[in-house]
């Protein structure tokens, strides 16, 4: 949610977070410190952490685990880009939101599907 809400209260950060830093295949890289919060970790780092976790506590499998992250991502990247340069750019805010929190729960739905892992 805040990865949406972000990209739509900071446009112009958000566009110019994603063509001035290019990305690896295994993970965004970063050469400095900038985005990095008090963790230490950057966002693409907390999305895996908080993945991590979902393991350790048992509530995602170590099967769905791997490139969970890669998913979640492009899931709230599409619809942030659908929003702002898309044909979702009308919407209200109410609108928005709604949608928003229909995508994150759908991510959820599909990171704790099992059978998706085979």
């Amino acid at each position: 949610m805040g990865y949406l809400g972000f990209a739509r209260r900071e446009p112009g950060l958000f566009r110019t977070a994603f063509a001035a830093q290019p990305f690896g295949v295994d993970e965004p890289s970063s050469k400095d410190d900038s985005s990095r919060g008090a963790s230490g970790l950057d966002p693409f780092q907390l999305l895996g952490h908080a993945l991590d976790g979902m393991v350790d506590t048992g509530l995602l499998s170590p099967g769905q685990r791997s490139g969970a992250e890669w998913m979640a991502w492009s899931a709230v990247h599409g619809m942030a880009f659908l929003l702002l340069n898309g044909p979702l750019r009308g919407l209200g805010e109410a609108d928005c939101q709604t949608l928003a929190e229909r995508l994150v729960a759908m991510v959820e739905r599909g990171l704790l599907a099992e059978n998706l892992a085979q």
